[in-house]
């Protein structure tokens, strides 16, 4: 003791003429209030047990479907390839096995979203700021924390993923977006093939060309099979591999991990406190 200065005859953590840090010093520290930050790690574990115990059950369901490959879309992509240059004079589009690449794109499109969001009535059910609800809230909600699209190119299939808090509807969700973008897109083919057929022949009667009316019955023979592939099949873009069933493991949420976090989380800041704590009673002395 130097006059009425108390003198701490503790090591500093850092050590000012090299500015490392003394790793003892730390340890010392760290003992010195173990059962401090054994108390704020139980407190910290005991509230992530809460939140872990409190937080809302989330489910997946997933379904797997591949591209449907067809003799009807062959012959079309070959009378494409063939009578394509007069298809288009003409203003009728052959280009069916297009379909490979506009598929995919409808099952990733907001359009897409935002009807099997009118239809299933899902407005009202889905997190929505606005009162009353916006559907483009409700689409942009339903995009970012529901579905889920992953497509693997190796296997060249699609997986449609839905999450959602009760395993039941999850998996019905799934299975009804994959068939609602099979109607999308086989309403189309339907009625582009209609239109298509229809402007044939009125064309047909109008020309004398015994060639160009040839080519234009093809043109009809083709968009007919693609009509009758329509009618008949409801898996029309989408052929599913593996349908949703009903999930009985939630992915949400991970519990042990949660209490684990909070556990080594409470560690971290009961050593910072201890460091606080220590720093300032130094000072004081």
């Amino acid at each position: 003791m130097t006059g009425d200065r108390v003198v701490s005859r503790e090591s500093p953590l850092i050590r000012a003429d090299t500015d490392e840090v003394d790793i003892v010093a730390l340890l010392r520290v760290v003992w010195r209030y173990k059962y401090f930050i054994a108390v704020v790690a139980i407190i910290s574990g005991l509230v992530g047990i809460y939140l872990a115990m409190d937080a809302t059950p989330i489910f997946r369901a997933e379904v797997v479907a591949t591209e449907a490959r067809s003799e009807g879309m062959n012959a079309a992509s070959s009378l494409a390839s063939q009578f394509g240059g007069l298809a288009n004079i003409a203003g009728i589009n052959l280009a069916k096995g297009g379909a490979a690449h506009e598929s995919p794109a409808i099952l990733r499109s907001r359009y897409l979203v935002e009807e099997f969001v009118r239809r299933n009535g899902l407005m009202d059910v889905l997190p929505n700021p606005k009162d009353p609800p916006s559907l483009w809230y409700a689409v942009n909600g339903f995009r970012e924390s529901v579905l889920s699209i992953r497509e693997d190119q190796d296997r060249g299939t699609t997986t449609v993923s839905i999450q959602w808090t009760d395993p039941v509807v999850a998996a019905e969700w799934a299975n009804s977006f994959i068939a609602l973008a099979n109607e999308i897109i086989r309403t189309r083919a339907l009625d582009d093939s209609s239109r298509n057929i229809a402007y044939l022949n009125e064309q047909i009667s109008k020309t004398d060309v015994v060639d160009l009316r040839s080519v234009m019955y093809r043109l009809i023979e083709s968009e007919t099979r693609t009509l009758m592939l329509a009618n008949a099949r409801q898996e029309y873009a989408f052929t599913i591999v593996d349908p949703a069933v009903v999930p009985e493991r939630r992915v949400w949420p991970r519990r042990t991990l949660m209490v684990l976090t909070a556990g080594i989380f409470g560690i971290f800041i009961g050593i910072f406190l201890a460091f606080v704590h220590n720093t300032w009673r130094r000072y004081r002395a």
